[in-house]
């Protein structure tokens, strides 16, 4: 066997195994600084010429200064390390069960891949075939997610570029009509016989907050700072909005799901907010209700929440909304849920009264952009008051020239 002779950083050498038989590439890395030895990568060539073109390969690659081991992960095992390490210590539980469930989509499809060989089509075609183009938020939380993953690859040299920077998603469809509530939706759901004990006072807190269904959930008695004077009655009273209700994985052991109150959807989401007296007198009704039932009760779990089961434990998010459905449907309501969250906004924009800093305090927004673009509709009237606005100005326009 030929001679070799040490070599620097990314320098390399081919030369032939007359024992084997066969041609070798070899490039030498930095030394391993586990064993302070230098690293080497081989690859073998039946001819001369055939190792020499794998010998630029291995150049042209790791010039980029790609980390040694970059060959030999997947994708699966790549996914994993990113979530455990940049995700689980900072999201909420949730949040992780949602990057989870994407997560495994990918590695459903293509987890076996190394991750240096995925191309751009193969996490398209995931788009596209995987989930489907009926999908559209789940495509696009899969981008998201997905664009996070390997951005962080690139960045610790395990991949030179990202396949996932220019996906494409399939064609929004059209935003749902906003149904607004009127006096009489808000009276029917306030009056709806409903078997959870809180149900009035729940619509009734998002009545006056515009509160999220987690938010709402997510409420303690701690929440609330009540004054009163010193006759006691009730002066001010605000509520503070700072924990969410969430749902996470399923337990192992009772195969039920857990549910928990944690942080809220965001820092921007945390905000102290004024109620109506009124209101606080309906609150301190439904306490009081609520206490003869926790009395009555051998386990009342959480004494501390707002709003519980009926035996005192804490309430599915997803149960609620089910029930919420089920009320809407045997009324004949059309407003979703959220929607009576998107009426607080469209109320205070209709008043004149605040700017759109004040709407997104009210309800928690991260940026002022989703407050514009999700949670304000433009009433009949004010469609009405532009189409006359138009009419004279078209008009002013076109007479000036006659």
């Amino acid at each position: 066997m030929a001679r070799r002779n040490n070599r620097g950083t990314n320098e390399g050498t081919v030369y032939y195994c007359e024992a084997n038989g066969y041609w070798m590439a070899q490039l030498t890395l930095a030394y391993d600084p586990l064993t302070g030895k230098r690293k080497r990568l081989s690859r073998y060539a039946n001819t001369r010429r055939e190792a020499l073109e794998k010998l630029n390969e291995l150049r042209e690659k790791f010039a980029c200064n790609i980390h040694y081991d970059a060959g030999k992960i997947t994708v699966k095992q790549w996914l994993d390390k990113w979530k455990e390490t940049y995700k689980a210590p900072k999201l909420r539980e949730n949040t992780l069960a949602s990057y989870e469930r994407v997560l495994n989509i990918c590695t459903d499809a293509i987890g076996y891949m190394q991750l240096e060989k995925v191309q751009p089509s193969d996490l398209q075609n995931i788009i596209y075939s995987n989930i489907g183009t009926d999908k559209y938020r789940t495509c696009q939380y899969f981008r998201t997610v997905i664009k996070q993953a390997f951005a962080r690859a690139v960045k610790e040299r395990l991949i030179i570029e990202s396949p996932a920077d220019d996906l494409e998603l399939p064609e929004k469809p059209p935003k749902k009509p906003f149904i607004k509530p009127t006096i009489d939706t808000w009276q029917t759901l306030l009056d709806a016989n409903v078997g959870f004990y809180g149900w009035s006072i729940a619509i009734l807190t998002v009545l006056v907050t515009g509160v999220r269904r987690s938010e709402l959930l997510a409420l303690t008695w701690d929440s609330f700072n009540i004054k009163k004077d010193k006759n006691g009655n009730i002066v001010s009273g605000t509520v503070t909005i700072d924990k969410a209700m969430g749902i996470g994985k399923v337990d192992p052991v009772t195969q039920h799901l857990h549910i928990y109150v944690g942080r809220t959807k965001s820092v921007s989401a945390i905000r102290t907010l004024p109620l109506p007296i009124s209101y606080i007198k309906e609150l301190m009704a439904y306490k009081k209700k609520q206490n003869i039932l926790r009395m009555a009760s051998k386990n009342w779990e959480h004494p501390e929440m707002v709003f519980t089961t009926n035996d005192g434990r804490y309430y599915n998010p997803d149960v609620f909304s089910s029930l919420y459905s089920r009320i809407c449907k045997e009324l004949g309501i059309k407003t979703t849920f959220h929607q009576l969250r998107h009426d607080m906004a469209t109320s205070m924009k209709a008043s004149h009264q605040f700017d759109f800093k004040d709407i997104q305090n009210q309800l928690g927004h991260s940026n002022i952009q989703i407050t514009l673009d999700t949670y304000t509709h433009m009433e009949e009237k004010d469609i009405e008051k532009v189409g006359e606005w138009m009419d004279n100005r078209f008009e002013k326009i076109v007479n000036s020239g006659k």
